[in-house]
């Protein structure tokens, strides 16, 4: 069940779901999200590979506030909320693109997700889809909240899980490699990241992962009917 904003409202009162909070920005269903002053623009040539760490080195911190930044077209950047999430762990949110933004071309990380449990700023991808510069303006609404009720708390919130993120105030960087299944490889293997050589048996490695437990699965299914 989405949460209206009579609902959302009553949360910030009673659960700080977000700060600052501006009631205005509270409609319908969704609060507006407004954009941080920070962005970061990945500098490096070298190419990404999945399951690699990238590091603050490869990213430039831009201040839009104290120099005009235009986003070219086709280019990226990371871009963050100026809002502080708390989510409960009874609920879950989408951060969703505003149809206004959309309309000039700029699209930022459709259906980003937090976690039930989850603290902190969010971090998002802007791209420029127009034929011409975007000029990225910090305070804009840019993104919406919204808020939805599970069937039952969480078994395993956010706090449980990796919590690559949690707390987080920075405009983020991908923490990928700090993955379970990742940082299995890498110790197996005996390497700090992922080189175009080692790229393949990772690959191999986590499909293994995904054959086993669909293996575990059908066991357990097998072993269940056989009960009936």
């Amino acid at each position: 069940m989405m949460l209206s904003d009579k609902h959302l409202k009553e949360l910030v009162k009673e659960y700080g779901i977000i700060e600052p909070f501006i009631e205005k920005n509270c409609e319908g269903a969704t609060i507006n999200i407004t954009l941080s002053n920070k962005i970061k623009k990945y500098i490096s040539d070298k190419p990404i590979i999945l399951g690699n760490k990238v590091t603050d080195e490869q990213y430039e911190v831009i201040d839009i506030s104290e120099v005009h930044f235009d986003l070219q077209p086709r280019e990226s950047v990371i871009v963050q909320s100026n809002e502080y999430f708390r989510v409960p762990k009874d609920k879950a949110s989408l951060l969703l693109e505003r149809y206004s933004i959309k309309l000039l071309g700029l699209t930022i990380s459709s259906a980003s997700y937090m976690n039930p449990g989850y603290e902190g700023t969010m971090s998002f991808i802007a791209t420029n889809n127009n034929s011409v510069p975007i000029r990225l303006i910090p305070g804009v609404k840019f993104c919406q909240l919204a808020l939805f009720q599970l069937s039952t708390p969480a078994d395993k919130p956010y706090e449980k899980q990796d919590a690559k993120y949690m707390g987080s105030r920075d405009v983020n960087i991908s923490k990928l490699h700090l993955d379970k299944e990742i940082q299995e490889f890498l110790n197996v293997r005996g390497v700090e990241n992922i080189s175009d050589d080692t790229a393949k048996e990772l690959g191999g490695h986590l499909l293994g992962h995904i054959k086993s437990a669909a293996k575990e699965i059908a066991g357990i299914l097998k072993n269940k009917d056989i009960a009936r």
